[in-house]
């Protein structure tokens, strides 16, 4: 025998099928409910809190050292993969720059969207030549005071590591000296496809 639901019943039910869900994803929005998942999909390590820089405090150099432009034009609303370099950039640190280069072609129609920048411990113009012949799209650059090496300094104490940096200016993210170049990659095409935060 079957059971049949009287239409009142049924329009009860499914509006509780619509509603629920969208009740349960407010109170999760509001903080209401408390949800944090165990583990995250990135591949690099999260900065926690997020270290805000002040684009205003740092410059673009040409290959001669001298300023080429400014950073907050060129850089400010765009995801910014930030590579510091010692000086005397030995061939593992050439390598590791390379691959940033990669890293941004393999972008595709999301290019415009990212910007690499080179921070030189030392602005040698042999050095900076060199880099700036590498790739086209490399914005060499160096800071006015010592607000950005703090923000680094006070998400990873790895020399060489890369930092990804936020449309809205933070340093959100550290992929440790030798790290996987693809790591990045990954993560930075999954954030180009979900943030909206520089469009």
């Amino acid at each position: 025998m079957k059971m049949r639901l009287s239409p009142r019943l049924s329009l009860i039910i499914i509006t509780a099928l619509f509603v629920l869900p969208l009740l349960l994803a407010w109170f999760m929005y509001t903080g209401t409910i408390e949800y944090r998942p165990g583990s995250t999909r990135n591949l690099g390590q999260l900065v926690e809190p997020p270290q805000p820089i002040s684009w205003e405090s740092i410059e673009i150099i040409s290959s001669t050292g001298v300023t080429a432009g400014d950073a907050v034009d060129d850089l400010a609303e765009h995801w910014v993969i930030l590579q510091p370099l010692p000086a005397g950039c030995d061939v593992a640190c050439i390598e590791q720059v390379t691959s940033l280069r990669q890293i941004h072609r393999a972008a595709g129609r999301n290019q415009s969207r990212v910007r690499i920048a080179l921070l030189p411990e030392a602005a040698e113009a042999t050095t900076l030549a060199r880099l700036q012949n590498t790739y086209d799209e490399f914005r060499i650059i160096r800071s006015k005071d010592d607000a950005l090496q703090a923000a680094m300094a006070r998400s990873t104490d790895d020399d060489m590591a890369t930092y990804l940096i936020d449309p809205l200016g933070n340093i959100m993210m550290v992929y440790a000296t030798g790290a996987d170049p693809n790591h990045l990659k990954t993560d930075l095409k999954r954030l180009l496809t979900w943030s909206k935060l520089d469009e």
